[in-house]
């Protein structure tokens, strides 16, 4: 991997700062509510924003409308779960969660299929079916496996665009992962272990 000279990359016990945006997969909203409970910041769901009922997609400019209004009235600070680079210059703090695929497989299959039985709503008040996962192009699974060699090579493509003053934390394993959770004193809710 190159290394890009300009990027703040710091320890995972680092002080963290009061807006977050995570990148990557693998755990990005799992971590953002644990860190949004934690320092009482304002949680966007970036999933809920960008989906509307039918899981048809709000227009892009209209997303990054709403984010930007999300943002700047969350006054105390704000955490954010997607891969929108939008976020990265407004973002004091970033998080880039380059996990194996077989972990990142792993979990979104156990996630969607947990979703898919227990129809809980998600993404803008829509539900996951066993369907729209085993039989069509629209199945998170599938996205998983086609976007599978991209998930190694998402600090590279995000390095040249992160600000030089945004402190940068680089997590590639689970036990990485793991460890940040404890060095901050996070915790996961028992239905997102």
């Amino acid at each position: 991997m190159r290394e890009v000279e300009h990027v703040n990359r710091v320890n995972l016990d680092h002080t963290l700062g009061p807006h977050f945006g995570i990148f990557g997969a693998g755990g990005k909203s799992t971590l953002a509510r644990a860190i949004a409970r934690k320092l009482d910041l304002a949680y966007i769901e970036i999933d809920a924003i960008q989906h509307l009922p039918g899981w048809q997609m709000r227009p892009k400019d209209e997303v990054e409308t709403i984010i930007n209004q999300c943002m700047v009235s969350s006054t105390g600070g704000w955490v954010t779960d997607h891969n929108y680079r939008s976020i990265l210059e407004r973002a004091e703090s970033i998080i880039v969660l380059e996990l194996p695929f077989r972990t990142v497989f792993w979990r979104r299959l156990k996630r969607s299929l947990h979703r898919a039985w227990t129809q809980e709503l998600v993404c803008g008040g829509n539900t996951e079916t066993f369907k729209q996962h085993l039989l069509t192009r629209e199945s998170a699974i599938l996205e998983a496996w086609v976007r599978r060699k991209s998930y190694g090579r998402i600090y590279e493509a995000l390095s040249p665009d992160m600000p030089t003053e945004a402190d940068v934390f680089y997590i590639r394993t689970t036990r990485q992962l793991n460890q940040f959770y404890e060095a901050h004193g996070l915790s996961r809710s028992p239905d997102e272990s």
